[in-house]
């Protein structure tokens, strides 16, 4: 191809030369030479009118240094031959040019003949015939066939070099590579590898085939692999597992599937359920595949197909439409798993239930008789609770206002004695001494009376005050470090007698607009139960009451003890109700309980608690300013 390519470009070069002689080079040599000869004839008119011959054979001679043109013949009008020039020294005849009779040129052979008029002032005079030689024409014909020859050889040499090259370089690569690749793809055999004979496009396109195959191979172990575990998956499994066209014909099922065919029946590929069940039961599965083909969803419901042992068996399907790249249905796919068993087992599971049921209601309607038991000995507990320390509250009343009232009464009894005597010594005559020792006896004692029946007065009213908040449970404004005051006020028999000292440390000005009745009780359960719990085995210990503004509009409350702290087992039970380590020995197990219930419920507080064995207990209460 490469050698008649070269060829065929030769031959059209050649063939454009000579159009170019043709159609270009001699139109230009007729226009040149006519040229020369107009030229010429306008010097040979005046020569022609006055008949001199002589000078116009000079003139034409003229033409000498012209070696193309070979002759030239001056005719008169009348067509006789008047002067001429030849070129070579032979004695040569000017005929009159017969063919050229029309005033024109014609080539002959290697010759241009022309024939031109000689004009004075428009009128013809004579004629001027030239002959002009083509030689150098043709000669520069031939030097150009001699350069396409070369050319050609040249180019021929190359191209076969080139032809060569381009097998080997080209050719046979591109041929092993395409026996290669039809290797593949007649056996699949997609290890083979095609040579690498050069690193140029062939070489990587070579490089690039065999880089695909190594990819198409590891796809295809892939796909096989996937395909086998597929098979494994399919073969398998419990489910029957099935593919059908949409006429209804088996194109693939499973060992399961084979399972459950009848005795004796055909080989299910390429048959219809029709073939393969009985009626009643392929009329049902073929409606539910009819459904599920015109929906064009995927369908779960219950079949009945006959089981291998005799006897139906209940399966629940999954059917749903196969569509190929077009999004056109072309088969129908199902898995049918085998629920009779199950359904079985749901039965007796449900009967199983509704025994454990009516169980559940009879236990749950006895607890409910235990819990509502429970329930009301609670209340008892905590109104036992609530009596025992309105008791302790009674007893401290009464502790606390028989001081200041036996003093008021042994100072009137003094002051009766006093006036007796005075009443006695006045019928017999006093002195002025006698009357102001009286009188300032009667001052002291009345100022001993006022000043008990005042502590008498302030008892009764901070008792009041707790009473009233512990009876009413109503919101209030108060000042925090009073109530706290008041509180251990009542509480003062109590540890006055235990030997614990009872303090606070609370700054003045803290407002809390809450429940004083529920937090005071939050306040003595808290005391008691460190006054029992937190001093057992020790003869003195002090609890103080702190309390600092928290975050927001919040206070922070601390109940702290230095007493023998709580065990790390215990710290998790502590307001569990009816827990205690004093069982029997003046603990109910609700104190804290009561504490947390208050907290959380009336107050919308948090307690917290840390504590440490042998080192001492801190309840701590954050609770809102405004509940």
């Amino acid at each position: 191809m490469s050698v008649f390519t070269t060829f065929a470009a030769m031959l059209v070069a050649l063939f454009a030369l000579a159009s170019y002689d043709v159609l270009v080079a001699r139109p230009r040599l007729v226009q040149d030479l006519a040229g020369r000869s107009d030229l010429l004839a306008l010097n040979l008119d005046a020569d022609l009118n006055f008949g001199d011959s002589t000078g116009a054979a000079r003139k034409l001679d003229a033409l000498r240094s012209s070696p193309e043109i070979s002759r030239a013949c001056l005719f008169t009008a009348d067509k006789r031959l008047f002067a001429h020039f030849n070129r070579s020294a032979l004695p040569e005849q000017c005929p009159w040019p017969q063919e050229l009779g029309r005033l024109g040129h014609r080539f002959n052979g290697n010759k241009l003949l022309m024939l031109s008029p000689v004009r004075f002032e428009r009128e013809v005079v004579g004629h001027l015939a030239i002959d002009y030689q083509l030689e150098s024409t043709f000669e520069r014909l031939r030097q150009y066939g001699l350069v396409l020859g070369v050319v050609f050889l040249t180019l021929f040499a190359g191209a076969t070099l080139y032809a060569a090259g381009s097998r080997r370089l080209v050719t046979q690569p591109l041929l092993a590579l395409s026996a290669v690749a039809d290797q593949v793809t007649r056996e699949q055999r997609y290890d083979l590898r095609s040579p690498v004979i050069s690193q140029d496009e062939v070489g990587r396109l070579a490089s690039a085939f065999n880089a695909m195959l190594a990819t198409v191979a590891a796809r295809d172990a892939a796909l096989r692999r996937s395909q086998a575990l597929l098979n494994n998956i399919v073969e398998k499994s419990s489910a029957v597992i099935y593919v059908k066209d949409l006429d209804g014909r088996y194109l693939m099922v499973n060992h399961s599937f084979r399972m459950i065919l009848p005795p004796n029946a055909p080989e299910p590929l390429g048959n219809t359920d029709e073939m393969l069940f009985d009626a009643e039961t392929a009329h049902i599965m073929r409606q539910g595949d009819r459904a599920v083909l015109a929906s064009g969803r995927a369908s779960s419901y219950e079949e009945t197909a006959p089981g291998t042992a005799g006897g139906a068996r209940t399966y629940i399907s999954e059917k749903f439409p196969l569509i190929d790249e077009f999004g056109q249905i072309w088969a129908l796919g199902g898995v049918s798993t085998d629920i009779t068993d199950r359904k079985r087992s749901e039965l007796e599971l449900e009967e199983l239930v509704n025994i454990r049921t009516r169980q559940i209601a009879d236990t749950n309607r006895e607890l409910a008789e235990s819990l509502g038991s429970l329930q009301r000995a609670q209340d008892e507990l905590v109104r036992s609770e609530k009596l025992a320390a309105l008791g302790s509250l009674v007893a401290g009343v009464a502790h606390e206002l028989n001081t200041p009232i036996g003093n008021s009464l042994l100072a009137v009894s003094t002051l009766l004695d006093q006036t007796t005597a005075f009443a006695a010594a006045v019928e017999s005559g006093i002195k002025r001494s006698a009357l102001n020792t009286y009188i300032g006896d009667v001052n002291n004692g009345s100022q001993i009376v006022l000043r008990n029946l005042h502590r008498a007065v302030d008892l009764v009213a901070s008792f009041k005050q707790v009473a009233v908040d512990r009876a009413t449970s109503q919101c209030r404004e108060f000042q925090l470090d009073e109530m706290v005051s008041e509180i251990l006020l009542v509480l003062m028999p109590t540890f006055k007698k235990s030997g614990i000292r009872v303090s606070h440390q609370i700054p003045q000005g803290i407002v809390m607009a809450s429940y004083p009745g529920p937090f005071g009780q939050v306040l003595i359960n808290l005391v008691n139960n460190g006054l029992i719990h937190a001093f057992e085995g020790q003869e003195d210990g002090e609890i103080v009451i702190t309390a600092l503004p928290g975050s927001g509009d919040t206070v922070a409350i601390t109940v702290r003890d230095n007493g023998i702290g709580i065990a790390p087992e215990n710290m998790g039970k502590i307001y569990d109700p009816f827990f205690t380590t004093k069982l029997g020995r003046g603990g109910s197990g609700l104190g804290l309980n009561i504490v947390y219930n208050i907290v959380y419920g009336v107050l919308g507080g948090r307690i917290d608690v840390k504590s440490a064995l042998g080192e001492g207990t801190s309840f701590i209460l954050t609770l809102p300013v405004r509940v």
